[in-house]
């Protein structure tokens, strides 16, 4: 990995399993300004700074024109043929090019990093701009500490990187899969929920678990995240007339269900609200309910959308296998 004042970006990307570049426009040049350890494992080390024309030498102009306009194009790489996805975000001057490996018949090879939906402008979103706050609070509260010796700033950049950490483990839980879940531990789905809302930025929001839910075979600290994940979305889009929301655990037949009595999702949106990269927030990632419906289909349990008995948002999973 090519050596990066902030290392912002290498903290996401090294974490693909597929080649990224990361680089800018130099006048006509387009330049490398990092690469991860896939990249180089496929294509060989990269200068910072070299041009782009010279690590692809077949790099034509109907190839530039296309990555200038964000547009995919496929290249030569070694014995193979890879399709080659152009982010450009929006707020940043950085681009990023993603390879996929090209089968025999030509057909673009699906790789476990986007198979499952996760598309390639908001891993670009995750490395470019989502990171880059807490990393900022860190860099802040470090400076803070040294100048003013105040260690309480230590805290500060304790809980940036436990955030940064969160969205990482967000997306390698989308890229990878199976290998992050490990559904062996009997779990108490009522502990867990009551824990999780712990750590939830909860701005007045109260919870409420009724009966006695159930006990499941299943990975503990993932289904503390998909409680996470399911609490931040009530609170952060389910605030009431009063301002604050009710959150309400409860058990099913089959598995449970997390409510609140907020506004609700509208029946249209209520499958995309599980999609990778889809938010109403314009600052939102998009990742947050696609975490859970990927946690909760590597449990094998099923997940609904639908109104809660106060007009709210409701979710629901099915499948729950106890113990």
């Amino acid at each position: 990995m090519m050596e990066n004042g902030t290392s912002l970006e290498a903290l996401s990307a090294d974490h693909l399993p597929v080649p990224v570049c990361r680089f800018v426009f130099d006048d006509d040049e387009v330049v490398v300004r990092e690469t991860n350890s896939p990249f180089d494992e496929q294509f060989g080390a990269v200068e910072r700074n070299e041009s782009l024309t010279e690590v692809f030498e077949q790099l034509d102009s109907d190839c530039l024109h296309a990555l200038r306009d964000g547009q995919q194009f496929t290249i030569d790489g070694g014995t193979s043929q890879y399709q080659v996805d152009v982010t450009l975000p929006a707020e940043s001057t950085d681009g990023y090019l993603v390879f996929s490996k090209r089968t025999d018949d030509s057909s673009v090879a699906a790789t476990d990093a986007f198979q499952d939906g996760i598309a390639v402008d908001h891993v670009a979103s995750v490395v470019s701009h989502d990171l880059r706050n807490p990393l900022d609070v860190a860099r802040a509260r470090l400076q803070a500490a040294r100048e003013f010796e105040e260690p309480e700033h230590f805290d500060h950049v304790e809980q940036a990187h436990e955030r940064m950490e969160r969205i990482i483990q967000d997306v390698l839980t989308l890229a990878r899969g199976e290998d992050v879940v490990d559904p062996d531990e009997t779990v108490d789905l009522g502990v867990v929920a009551e824990q999780a809302w712990e750590t939830v930025e909860t701005n007045g929001a109260t919870l409420t678990v009724e009966d006695e839910l159930p006990t499941a075979l299943a990975d503990s600290d993932r289904v503390s995240r998909l409680f996470e994940n399911l609490f931040r979305n009530s609170v952060e889009h389910g605030e009431s007339d009063t301002g604050t929301v009710d959150v309400t655990v409860g058990k099913l037949n089959d598995g449970f269900y997390v409510a609140d009595d907020g506004p609700g999702i509208p029946t249209d949106r209520r499958q995309r609200v599980l999609e990778p990269g889809y938010s109403s927030d314009e600052h939102g990632t998009g990742l947050g309910l696609a975490i859970v419906a990927r946690i909760a289909d590597l449990h094998g349990w099923q997940i609904t959308v639908t109104d809660a008995d106060s007009g709210g948002a409701r979710f629901e999973l099915h499948g729950v296998a106890g113990q």
